[in-house]
């Protein structure tokens, strides 16, 4: 995207999704600066609370969707990646966040290996999550 000078283009579409914690500072003229909705994954959750105001203070009008193995992502206490989300939602409370739950993480598992014949775990493709993750831009629409 470096030198794409799309960033006036990427801000027009009506949902801009973004990974992880891919970096619109400093690259707006690429990248552009708006984002919708940002899939994040548990390995990533540890990055975002560095720069947590810039992720949940400045972008508070971003989506956040979150995904990982169940034993990061327990509501019963022992998740700890998820403890992280519930500290975070508390001290941003008009930030919208939602944790992708086990079951839809098994369904687009099956969407995975049902259009691929791959396994997602053993292939290291995380596609399907975004595509999951996109229907939050048809219900914000």
């Amino acid at each position: 995207m470096l030198g794409a000078g799309a960033g006036d283009e990427i801000d027009q579409i009506g949902c801009v999704i973004r990974m992880n914690n891919a970096p619109t500072r400093g690259f707006e003229k690429d990248v552009g600066s708006h984002t919708n909705v940002r899939v994040v994954s548990h390995t990533t959750v540890p990055l975002l609370v560095k720069k947590e105001r810039y992720y949940f203070k400045q972008s508070a009008d971003t989506t956040y969707v979150f995904w990982g193995p169940y034993r990061n992502m327990r509501e019963d206490g022992g998740g700890i990646i998820f403890n992280v989300l519930l500290k975070l939602a508390l001290r941003y409370p008009k930030v919208k966040m939602y944790v992708v739950t086990r079951d839809k993480i098994q369904y687009c598992d099956t969407v995975f290996q049902n259009e691929t014949g791959k396994n997602r775990l053993l292939s290291y493709k995380y596609r399907v999550l975004t595509d999951c993750a996109t229907g939050v831009c048809s219900k914000r629409s």
